[in-house]
């Protein structure tokens, strides 16, 4: 299956929010602090926590990647393309799966709607001074 303009979007965006660039606490590196990415708002109003670092369930399990495979944690809603990942299937919205590849956190945003647009917080505060 070829992967439309809309998909490619949200799989960078994702990749992005994701990237140790945007999250490190000082100059990216093996040992640096990464903040927690916001959680992932789908269209449909599904959302999900997805992490990376060497404190989750990814793959490489550093704070530099790029991953292949991440932690996702709390949806939502039961979701069936991430059950089979789930560290507990009974509770499918409180648990974490671990190990998701990358492109599977991407089909599933795609079910939903795709990502929810981001507020630019400076568009309504301002830039700070």
């Amino acid at each position: 299956m070829t992967a439309t303009i809309t998909e490619l979007k949200h799989w960078i965006e994702l990749k992005e929010r994701l990237a140790p660039e945007s999250r490190s606490l000082g100059t990216p590196s093996p040992y640096s602090v990464l903040s927690h990415v916001l959680r992932v708002e789908c269209i449909d109003g599904f959302s999900m926590s997805v992490q990376a670092s060497i404190n989750h369930y990814c793959t490489p399990r550093d704070n530099c990647g790029p991953w292949s495979k991440v932690e996702v944690g709390y949806p939502s809603a039961e979701e069936p393309m991430l059950l089979s990942y789930a560290e507990d299937e009974e509770k499918p919205t409180d648990t974490v799966y671990g190990y998701v590849p990358f492109d599977i956190v991407a089909d599933v945003i795609q079910k939903h709607g795709g990502l929810r647009p981001r507020i630019d917080q400076s568009r309504l505060f301002g830039d700070p001074a």
